[in-house]
């Protein structure tokens, strides 16, 4: 009798060595968690950091939160785009990725020039994963690249973003910390989402809508990408004139998309489709954000309400989407949010609208507290939902 041999069910450890998506997201989820934890501390023990915790804030937020998401779907969705294959190696990446937040988080408790040992990680990161990716577009065949192309721009602008984080570091000099914050947001981190949101949402609505054509003109994302960078130098260099009109610009250009991409057929659509749904409603926050920017830099008195818009409303709903979208399916699992996937996304909804409400009146610090612990606590749930997905094997069966 001929003796079957059963190869054992692969490991955790070697299903995050093997696909790009679950090392960068498990990375992900604990940076979201970490970072979460971390500003519902720090928020009532101003002492927790030696600068102003609002100033590590306004940097630690968008560049440990999601970095790691975009290289998971970068990696993941980019060389299908480009018709080859992922490159390897990106676990050491995923962990460095976290271990430089981490000790960066430290470093800024420690204070002097402790931070620069975490920021020389998530650099060296950062130029592996830019070089990986240049690697996959050089290694493609002809064909439309001018999606991967935006984001290798924009990733060597993180790596610029970088840099300009260690000068401040270095010298305590705001220019420094203004310089790097504009890189992150509109140099870096906006761009990418920007980019995968006008190559993917009209993508996703087609497979739900069949009928419904593909509308992304390129000259739509041009002048996207444009206005971001014009954002990135005009508020670097003080000139709030030119920034509140490029804001009402992309206000505008951004609620005219929204309207387009929606259609008249999308909201009973949406009905049986939340994946799709999040995708649409994430979106919606950019108008809203972009006018709230340009009435801050107009001069009224907004506070924070912009650029919580932008991170808590549009950049973390919709990686909430993505990221629960690619992880349903690359796991084998039905595409279909769940009640609980359901109820979180639209928590983190209200929790940036509450946070939105908070800075445009100028709400007392127990509302602010009570914000950083109620997102905290989506997170947390939400990691705990998320992790065993990437850590087990498909359900189906299937690699991947």
């Amino acid at each position: 009798m001929r003796t079957v041999t059963v190869a054992p069910p692969p490991t955790a450890w070697e299903l995050l060595s093997q696909v790009p998506h679950r090392a960068y997201f498990s990375a992900g989820v604990g940076a979201f968690v970490l970072l979460a934890l971390w500003w519902s501390v720090a928020l009532p023990f101003a002492s927790l950091t030696a600068q102003p915790p609002v100033l590590v804030h306004g940097l630690m937020m968008p560049l440990g939160i999601f970095p790691p998401f975009m290289l998971g779907f970068v990696f993941t969705a980019g060389p299908r785009w480009l018709g080859t294959q992922a490159p390897r190696g990106h676990l050491p990446l995923a962990i460095g990725q976290l271990s430089g937040l981490f000790l960066m988080l430290l470093g800024f408790m420690l204070g002097g020039y402790w931070p620069l040992l975490g920021l020389a990680v998530l650099f060296v990161v950062w130029w592996w994963a830019t070089w990986l990716w240049f690697d996959c577009i050089a290694r493609a065949p002809q064909g439309d690249h001018r999606h991967a192309h935006c984001i290798l721009l924009a990733m060597l602008a993180g790596n610029l973003a970088l840099l300009a984080v260690m000068a401040w570091v270095l010298s305590n000099d705001g220019a420094f910390w203004l310089l790097a914050r504009n890189l992150i947001l509109w140099g870096w981190i906006v761009p990418i989402f920007l980019v995968v949101a006008h190559r993917m949402i009209p993508f996703f609505t087609q497979s739900v809508l069949p009928e419904r054509k593909v509308w992304r003109p390129v000259p739509l994302l041009q002048g996207w990408l444009a206005g971001c960078a014009a954002l990135a130098v005009a508020l670097t260099a003080g000139h709030a004139q030119i920034a509140a009109l490029v804001a009402l610009a992309l206000a505008i250009a951004t609620a005219c998309t929204a309207l387009q991409w929606a259609g008249k057929r999308l909201r009973g659509a949406c009905g049986g489709n939340r994946l799709l749904a999040m995708l649409h409603l994430s979106f919606a926050w950019l108008p809203l954000a972009f006018l709230l920017l340009a009435l801050e830099q107009a001069g009224l008195a907004v506070g924070t309400a912009a650029t919580h818009a932008i991170g808590m409303g549009f950049c973390s709903t919709m990686m909430v989407g993505f990221v629960t979208r690619v992880s349903l399916g690359h796991s084998g699992r039905p595409l279909q949010a769940g009640n609980l996937h359901w109820l979180l996304y639209l928590g983190l909804h209200a929790t940036a609208a509450l946070r939105v409400v908070a800075a445009l009146s100028g709400a007392a610090p127990w509302l602010l507290h009570a914000t950083a612990a109620l997102w905290l606590l989506l997170i947390v749930i939400w990691a705990t939902r998320m992790l065993p997905y990437y850590w087990q094997p498909r359900v189906d069966g299937q690699p991947g």
